[in-house]
């Protein structure tokens, strides 16, 4: 009797195990979707023109000498907007002041100075490429102001940088 208990007991603690040691598995797919790479074109520079010693000349986003970019990307994509501004217009060793106030920068899909949106150059932008083209404009406007500086052609880079943000 203690053989035939002994030789049940094994066969039910083989048939537990070969229950547990059956194995279930199941796969699932992976994707992406590369998008369009992000390009930037400068497209006219900050005008000031002419200026004269105690005069502020100032140029707006929406004026037609102020500076500009062309991004194309993905349709609808969101993009940051991040400018490097200088603090002088250099000639020689001379320097002339220019500032960026806080609506001196803009941008809008439609490549017209006009109806842009407004912001601040001096803080990073996020806004999101044409919802069709996946185009976006950018401008920038500022002020000199000379008051003593030795007549001369003064000059500065003004760069954009734009990434997208994954969103």
């Amino acid at each position: 009797m203690k053989k035939l208990l002994a030789g049940s007991a094994m066969v039910l603690a083989l048939a537990a195990t070969a229950n547990q040691v059956q194995a279930q598995t199941a796969q699932i797919g992976a994707r992406a979707t590369v998008q369009q790479a992000l390009t930037i074109s400068a497209t006219d520079s900050l005008l000031f023109g002419a200026v004269f010693p105690g005069t502020t000349r100032t140029v707006l986003a929406t004026d037609a000498a102020s500076g500009s970019w062309t991004l194309a990307g993905a349709a609808n994509a969101e993009v940051t907007l991040t400018f490097t501004l200088p603090a002088n217009l250099v000639s020689g060793a001379n320097n002339l002041p220019v500032t960026f106030g806080a609506t001196a920068a803009g941008y809008n899909v439609l490549n017209s100075r006009a109806g842009q949106s407004t912001f601040n150059p001096t803080a990073v932008q996020t806004t999101r490429l044409h919802n069709a083209s996946g185009n976006l404009y950018v401008f920038i406007g500022g002020s000199v102001s000379p008051v003593a500086q030795p007549a001369g052609s003064y000059t500065a880079a003004i760069t954009l940088a734009t990434a997208y943000t994954g969103n």
